[in-house]
């Protein structure tokens, strides 16, 4: 009865050697050569896992990093917005002010030219002060 192994039967030599000591000599080189390839294949097939968690962490660090970015681009957009009301009801008191003639410097370092049309809201409100019989 055979014993159940892990070993390939050997099948019956296909190749006839002129010498036991040839055999021998060519039999262990061969093996030898085997035995390399097989640890290099087990080596290999290791440095594949090794690479392939080592993606799968980075993937996952830069998953965080775009829900992180995500996250921070929401937040900027929100900043903006808030900046842009409070600048609007900046602007509005600025008129406020002008329509009673108080003079004040511009918002946020508008030139004096104002491109948002501030000093002709200012200019337009001091005529309404003026015709109010106001002081200017």
């Amino acid at each position: 009865m055979s014993r159940k192994t892990d070993q390939f039967p050997a099948p019956s030599p296909a190749v006839v050697f002129v010498t036991e000591h040839a055999a021998q000599r060519i039999v262990a080189e061969l093996t030898a050569k085997y035995q390399e390839a097989a640890r290099h294949a087990t080596s290999m097939g290791g440095t594949a896992i090794q690479k392939g968690e080592e993606i799968a962490q980075l993937e996952k660090e830069i998953a965080e990093k775009q829900a992180w970015v995500i996250q921070k681009d929401g937040e900027k957009r929100q900043a903006e917005a808030e900046a842009r009301a409070a600048q609007d009801v900046a602007k509005g008191y600025a008129d406020m002010l002008a329509a009673a003639g108080v003079h004040i410097p511009p918002f946020g370092g508008e030139l004096s030219h104002a491109p948002d049309g501030a000093l002709e809201r200012f200019d337009a409100a001091h005529a309404d002060l003026e015709r109010a019989g106001g002081h200017s």
